[in-house]
């Protein structure tokens, strides 16, 4: 497996830019896979389709207008499972929450201080730019700019804040 980028095909094979010639029998090309979040799976709530790129993420793993959903998405420089406890413990005591409050469905929304705060890009191109990411970008959550409204890439911080988050904050809308 060899990357990088083709400056013409030859008769053994190919002519790669930086001058290197591969000799190939077969050739493969590989361009990048398209984005699908969800799984092209259509979330609908109330009859009506909610497309990610309209939501806002909290924490990376919930969604404004998505009712009782967790995405579990793990860290992109550090182990994936490392993520995955954080937001699995985060789930068990959200749903304990909710049955010793009643609450058969939950959401997230922005609060009235969040009413001014920018939407951002999902990830920021400086902290993560596969080509996939950058080319899917409009297909993702958006992002706020205080920390309860973005996805964390910081292990370090997430396994202190994640369990120390207030489920009575506004943040959490109850039903």
């Amino acid at each position: 497996v060899v990357t990088d980028e083709i400056d013409r095909f030859t008769s053994k094979g190919i002519l790669l830019k930086s001058g290197k010639e591969l000799e190939a029998d077969i050739i493969v090309t590989a361009t990048g896979f398209e984005l699908s979040p969800q799984g092209d799976i259509p979330f609908h709530v109330d009859g009506k389709l909610v497309e990610m790129k309209d939501t806002v993420t909290y924490r990376g793993m919930m969604f404004t207008g998505l009712p009782n959903l967790a995405w579990v998405f793990g860290y992109f420089r550090a182990g994936w499972t490392l993520r995955v406890d954080l937001v699995a413990d985060f789930v068990c005591r959200l749903l304990h929450h909710m049955r010793e409050t009643g609450a058969r469905s939950v959401e997230v929304a922005l609060r009235p201080e969040d009413a001014d705060m920018p939407l951002l890009p999902w990830m920021d191109a400086d902290n993560f730019n596969p080509g996939y990411l950058t080319r899917g970008l409009h297909l993702l959550p958006r992002r706020g700019d205080k920390p309860e409204w973005m996805h964390n890439q910081d292990y370090w911080a997430e396994k202190d804040a994640l369990p120390a988050i207030d489920l009575g904050d506004a943040a959490f809308v109850y039903r």
